[in-house]
């Protein structure tokens, strides 16, 4: 008898077709957009004038300037870095491809279609607006109060064409019971037992990486500014309280699912009479649009750390919650033997 969950080699085919194809949308067009629109701006450095405008303020004035070389390599380095962390967060993570209902390939297109269609779409976005600014500055030009509004209204429209064009060209979600995954099977708990199970998870390294680069740019003007030291101080408080998100614990007990910061900050609560089923299931960033506090096409809660292992909770009057968690089998068996689900 042949097993309904068995990975075909029409399975094995259709999956690297899709990396191939996902590889195209997030990584060799948006590079080739950045390619072209880098082409035009060194084309054009002989006819800029030896400081460019890079900012505006709200009245549409130029505030900050640097030489077009710079003003170059700037647009690259915050190109390519955009694309790369859509890439990763798009590929991370491939064995989710898997539902978690039925074992059977979902297709990676699908799943991670939210972030996708931002690759090309961000890539036009940077590309038009730096255009744009950089060519109304040609031949000693200075740029008009209008034009920094019209090349930012200009660059979300022609991005936003963009976007929608490739998210119609991806493949919807498949609209089956694995959006509902299986409950775990619950735990064999005797009658009077008491059960406690908890974990902790964290963000990857990149993360802590761009915490520390968003910390060092709110220090640096709170040192050499200090008179705005109010604004820069808030900032900073906020970004510590965001960073404190990156590591948090899960705990399954009698007064339901909790999640917290490391701090202690309570991010989510699922009491028990709330628990409609728990699952263990494989989470990609990429269909809830990134990491953080997020929410995906399908109207799920996600507090997304990593790729990989998560807890899956249906409530009773809220969407489902999903936490990215080690063990998390565990913790969603402990879960509904609690609720007294799952079984």
């Amino acid at each position: 008898m042949t097993d309904p969950t068995a990975v075909t080699p029409a399975d094995l085919a259709e999956r690297r077709r899709d990396r191939r194809i996902l590889a195209a949308v997030v990584i060799w067009i948006p590079l080739a957009i950045i390619a072209v629109a880098t082409i035009i701006l060194v084309l054009w450095i002989p006819r800029l004038p030896e400081q460019v405008a890079i900012h505006f303020d709200a009245a549409g004035q130029a505030d900050r300037w640097t030489s077009p070389s710079r003003a170059v390599l700037a647009f690259v380095a915050v190109s390519v870095s955009v694309t790369a962390a859509i890439a990763i967060a798009c590929f991370g993570g491939a064995r989710a491809m898997m539902r978690p209902a039925d074992g059977r390939p979902s297709r990676l297109l699908a799943r991670v279609r939210p972030t996708a269609s931002f690759g090309p779409a961000v890539a036009t976005l940077l590309a038009v607006v730096t255009l744009a600014l950089t060519g109304a500055q040609l031949d000693g030009a200075v740029p008009s109060s209008w034009v920094a509004a019209v090349a930012v209204g200009g660059g979300i429209l022609f991005a936003g064409l963009v976007g929608w064009v490739t998210w119609r060209a991806l493949p919807e979600p498949e609209r089956t019971a694995a959006d509902a995954p299986a409950a775990t099977p619950a735990l064999d708990l005797s009658p009077g037992e008491v059960a406690v199970w908890t974990a902790t998870a964290s963000a990857p390294w990149p993360v802590f990486v761009l915490i520390g680069l968003a910390l060092a740019v709110v220090l640096v003007p709170l040192v050499l500014v200090p008179e705005a030291w109010w604004l820069w101080g808030v900032l900073l408080v906020v970004l510590l309280v965001l960073a404190t998100t990156a590591w948090i614990r899960v705990t399954v007990d009698r007064r339901g699912l909790t999640v917290r910061t490391i701090l202690g900050f309570r991010l989510s609560h699922v009491p028990l009479a709330e628990v409609v089923s728990a699952a263990d299931v494989d989470v990609l960033p990429a269909e809830f649009g990134g990491w953080g506090l997020r929410l995906d096409v399908r109207g799920r809660r996600g507090i997304i750390l990593r790729s990989g292992e998560g807890l899956e909770v249906e409530r009773a009057d809220a969407p489902p919650l999903v936490v990215t968690v080690p063990d998390a089998r565990t913790g969603a068996a402990l879960l509904n033997a609690l609720a007294g689900t799952g079984r």
